[in-house]
């Protein structure tokens, strides 16, 4: 009788969950820093239709990023799942940061075509 090999020194879910949670919090801050170095002044000789660049960028994070933002989340959450379940890899860091890269950098590359 064969036993399943034991999965105590594999990576643990939970704490993989909190590497990729970690990942996508680190990006939603350093989005609102960012922000906090735009300029919310409106250009004086402008009409009564124009933006500051901090409301750009904003509307800009609200309709194109957050879309973009939820789906790598589902993806990474996707990949966590088969990360956790089906390697051998040992560090929860390691799994929880693979599952997030990804999406993340996809998601930055065509932000950042448009």
């Amino acid at each position: 009788m064969t036993l399943a090999p034991s999965r105590t020194h594999l990576a643990d879910a939970r704490s993989s969950f909190l590497v990729l949670a970690g990942w996508y919090v680190a990006l939603v801050v350093a989005f609102g820093l960012f922000l906090s170095t735009l300029s919310g002044a409106v250009p004086a000789d402008c009409g009564g239709a124009c933006d500051s660049e901090r409301s750009r960028a904003l509307l800009f994070g609200l309709y194109v990023a957050t879309p973009a933002l939820f789906l790598a989340l589902l993806v990474s959450l996707a990949m966590l799942a088969v990360l956790v379940s089906r390697t051998r890899i040992r560090s929860s860091a390691a799994v929880g940061t693979l599952s997030a890269v990804l999406p993340l950098v996809v998601c930055g590359l065509l932000a950042a075509s448009l």
